[in-house]
């Protein structure tokens, strides 16, 4: 089977899924992360091919659905696109500086999904899956409605009681960029419904839908081990790490992404082992630039003198635009 996208709903013909759903959620800004996230999940989870993907997204043509699609190996997987306009649900809400608004779709996750699915697995698109999922997948969740992983900055800060917004806090916080749902508690729970409402009264609190997600959830949710969301310093070279740890799911959960050009992380060559091996590999041209500006940025972080000196030039340059136009 080798499906580029079928109708929301449809079911895998013949297929015998010992993995999935797996769900994404990501607008046009999010496509090579997407392509080297589905290729990483692909090469490690052979024994569950055709894997049944699901992708909520804004923005994201056909053309680029395509390539997304040949990134993976042939008869690998099936996805499926499901089309959202974030504004006409979280115009009214607030997110964190280079936060998308499509973070807030996957409170709607169930609403994509047929009600005969009784589980499935959200992933953000900022990770790389290293090893086989069906473990992660098989987990007992008991009573609970999900399972996720403690959020390593903020999960250390939570206590119980009102915070400084006046918002309620929870008992433990997760990472909701990793999460096993049960879908049938989710629905009775009503998560989704709860979760808009806390929206609704506090729209502009700090972690957007996370902070309500772990309002609705919170008391309902089961602790997964860490390596299934290794949330890491972006200082922090993951490549020894994943090795002696056994990480199953690396999570790059700042502002310093690998995949970005010039980026700063000391996991761009990890990163790219996998996207290279995607349509949206760099070439060599794209891979040089992204060197030098990589090069430029450490000489400006290490040098208040340059510094200096690239913001006297930047503001030349601007005012020689702006005479220019005149």
């Amino acid at each position: 089977m080798n499906v580029h996208s079928i109708p929301t709903g449809a079911a895998l013909a013949g297929a015998k899924q010992r993995l999935g759903p797996i769900v994404f959620a990501v607008d046009a800004a999010y496509a090579v992360p997407l392509a080297t996230a589905l290729r990483s999940i692909a090469e490690n989870n052979q024994s569950a091919w055709p894997l049944n993907i699901h992708v909520i997204h804004e923005g994201i043509g056909e053309e680029t659905k395509q390539l997304i699609f040949d990134s993976l190996p042939a008869n690998s997987a099936v996805i499926q696109w499901h089309p959202i306009a974030t504004l006409s649900f979280a115009n009214g809400f607030s997110t964190r500086p280079g936060v998308s608004r499509m973070t807030f779709a996957r409170i709607l996750l169930p609403q994509f999904l047929p009600q005969t699915c009784n589980r499935a697995l959200y992933l953000d698109g900022d990770i790389l899956v290293l090893t086989a999922l069906e473990q992660l997948w098989n987990i007992d969740l008991g009573e609970a409605v999900i399972g996720a992983v403690p959020d390593y900055w903020l999960d250390n800060v939570v206590s119980i009681g009102p915070s400084a917004t006046g918002s309620p806090r929870v008992e433990r916080y997760f990472n909701a960029g990793i999460l096993l749902i049960d879908l049938e508690k989710w629905r009775n729970e009503r998560i989704t419904e709860r979760s808009l409402e806390y929206l609704d009264r506090f729209p502009t609190t700090e972690y957007s839908d996370q902070d309500a997600l772990n309002f609705a959830c919170d008391g309902k949710w089961k602790i997964l081990n860490r390596a299934w969301n290794f949330q890491f310093e972006p200082t922090q070279a993951i490549a020894r790490i994943a090795l002696e740890q056994k990480l199953a799911i690396v999570h790059f959960v700042t502002n310093v992404k690998p995949w970005k050009s010039g980026s700063l992380s000391p996991n761009v060559a990890f990163y790219d082992a996998f996207r290279s091996r995607t349509r949206f590999a760099l070439t060599r041209w794209e891979r040089a630039r992204s060197g030098l500006k990589r090069v430029g940025s450490r000489l400006l972080a290490r040098s208040s003198l340059l510094r200096a000196a690239w913001s006297c030039t930047k503001s030349a340059m601007r005012a020689h635009a702006s005479t220019s136009r005149q």
